[in-house]
């Protein structure tokens, strides 16, 4: 995973467990799974409320924005202003939502659009 493509990632899931914790969700699990094709967040918590889930989905439903990702998220203006997930709907590509027994898990999936250069060997 290049540099740029790592501080993304931190920024997403920096962002998400900010959410959580200004919503008092102080338990959470985080997983992440990376692949050649795909990089995935899971977050595991309490059961979040309908309207928590709401504004969730209007937060982060929005298209992935390639300008933002070349450019910086400095171009949406200061983040800590505006809502605090508005970021991450323009770094991944879907996001899921599946209720079970013991709580919610959310995933949120961002595709691997760039391809990694090789380095010659010497």
């Amino acid at each position: 995973m290049s540099n740029q493509e790592s501080r993304i990632v931190t920024k997403i899931i920096h962002e998400l467990v900010l959410f959580y914790q200004m919503h008092g969700y102080q338990n959470i699990e985080l997983k992440t799974k990376k692949s050649e094709q795909e990089f995935v967040i899971m977050i595991y918590s309490a059961i979040l409320s309908e309207d928590l889930l709401k504004q969730i989905h209007e937060k982060i439903d929005r298209e992935r924005d390639l300008e933002i990702e070349t450019y910086g998220w400095q171009l949406v203006g200061d983040i800590d202003a505006k809502s605090e997930l508005e970021i991450v709907g323009h770094l991944i590509d879907e996001m899921m939502v599946e209720k079970q027994k013991q709580g919610m898990k959310l995933t949120f999936i961002r595709k691997n659009r760039y391809k990694q250069k090789k380095t010659p060997k010497s």
